[in-house]
């Protein structure tokens, strides 16, 4: 019912507590059960948790020791109503290249069984047999194309099992699928990598029963993060990114958004296309100062698959960039109402309200809001006093001014409007006592839910 992809750390090692800090999409419901699937270097334990304390059990792990990458599953059942932050932590320092997902899921009690493993190369990903107690059950199976970039993924085919790709980074080599599967012989799950590539795997099968709810209204379904780099700090390796470039984002809901920041050296998205021919547009205007720069787009009406691809025409390929990709349920067939944006240089240490406001035409109004800025790491975003969701990931340990292929330490949210009162955007910082952001560039976008 929702689902989140972060990006990769990369070749950065990690500080005590040796941890990575992501978000849900939106706050879970009581009674669901959250799935976290996570790579990471090396050996260490792994382990997770959220801002509910719910508890979390390593459904299954496994490590590829000749080449030195490691693949897990932990799962939370019966969960509180109100989690969203999520913690994936190690006993030691992980060494770099860790990336986690994570998916809600409805109607799910607990595990089925021991979760499976393996690694292998080629283009088909097989995980080793698990074997159900009953039929029914949910499969989750996480993969991470060890080149750490892919030309796609598609989801399994296997006899009795409804498979659908969960996530599909293809500039990380990160993906997910799940599936019912209705038979209780043995089962061996895989996917296919559009490249042939080393990789490393797991999988676990998760027993069904009537549990939890889905939400109705506006929210998001699934929400990808997509590191497009080219300076070393941000991942990259000063070689230009592929232009236009390729994009998988499995989808689900009505209305699909692109928000898109960056700079040290500013490109622009000039066109965003994909396989189901739909109309995406630019919302409001490109916001730039100095080296920050902010787009949005978005495609309403969406025709969603969970094999839907993008093509994305940039001006060049020699900035460091960050998409933040939401999928939307609940929007209204012509879901756009507003914009609005602007660019400065902030000197003050602490917390920044944005100098502009968003006024929505109707109360039922969902609204993405992006920065980027030089200085200090983004941890929280707010409605005057009302908290939003903040979006953006970190890790302990990272650089405290950037760049860094993980949101390059800058600020991505949402909302959901209850008036049409104005709605104003302050961003909390890690560090409030010094470090002001300076040069900052950023944009707020409302979208109208439906009926």
């Amino acid at each position: 019912m929702q689902h989140v992809s972060s990006s990769n750390v990369r070749d950065n090692s990690f500080g005590s507590p040796y941890c990575y800090y992501f978000q849900l999409p939106d706050p879970t419901t009581a009674g669901n059960a959250v799935i976290v699937g996570f790579t990471y270097q090396g050996n260490p334990t792994p382990s997770v948790s959220d801002d509910k304390g719910n508890s979390y059990t390593l459904a299954g792990r496994y490590y590829d020791s000749s080449d030195g990458q490691s693949v897990g599953i932990a799962a939370a059942f019966n969960v509180t109503a109100g989690a969203r932050a999520l913690s994936l932590c190690f006993s030691s320092n992980p060494g770099g290249y860790v990336q986690p997902m994570a998916t809600e899921l409805t109607n799910v009690l607990g595990i089925d069984g021991t979760g499976s493993g393996a690694h292998g190369s080629g283009t088909i990903v097989t995980s080793g047999t698990l074997t159900p107690s009953a039929s029914g059950d949910v499969v989750y199976q996480v993969a991470a194309s060890l080149s750490w970039s892919q030309a796609s993924f598609s989801a399994g085919s296997q006899t009795n099992v409804a498979w659908g790709l969960l996530s599909a980074d293809l500039l990380d080599g990160w993906a997910g699928q799940y599936g019912t599967y209705n038979s209780s012989s043995a089962l061996q799950p895989a996917m296919t990598l559009g490249n042939s590539d080393t990789w490393v795997t797991a999988a676990v099968l998760l027993k069904t029963g009537t549990t939890g709810s889905v939400p109705s209204g506006l929210r998001v379904v699934h929400l990808l993060h997509e590191n497009v780099p080219y300076h070393p700090q941000s991942g990259g390796n000063y070689m230009p990114f592929q232009n236009p470039l390729p994009i998988q984002l499995p989808c689900d809901g009505n209305l699909l958004v692109a928000m898109v920041g960056g700079g040290n050296n500013p490109e622009s998205v000039n066109a965003v296309t994909d396989t189901n021919h739909n109309s995406w547009q630019q919302a409001g205007q490109t916001y730039t100062n100095t080296d920050n720069q902010v787009q949005a787009y978005y495609a309403g009406s969406a025709a969603c698959s969970d094999d839907l691809s993008l093509s994305m025409q940039w001006s060049g390929g020699e900035g460091d960039y960050t998409i933040f990709f939401y999928d939307v349920a609940g929007a209204a067939a012509a879901p756009l109402d507003t914009s609005a944006g602007g660019g400065g240089d902030y000197g003050s240490p602490g917390n920044f309200t944005m100098p502009f406001t968003l006024t929505p035409s109707t109360a039922n109004e969902i609204v993405f809001a992006q920065i980027m800025w030089d200085y200090n790491t983004g941890v929280g975003l707010s409605n005057g006093s009302t908290p939003g969701m903040f979006d953006a990931n970190r890790f302990s340990g990272e650089n405290l001014d950037g760049p860094e292929p993980v949101d390059e330490n800058n600020g991505w949210g949402h909302l959901i409007t209850t008036s049409t009162a104005p709605v104003s955007f302050t961003w909390d910082m890690l560090v409030t006592g010094s470090d002001p952001i300076r040069s900052w560039a950023a944009m707020a976008v409302a979208f109208k839910g439906g009926p």
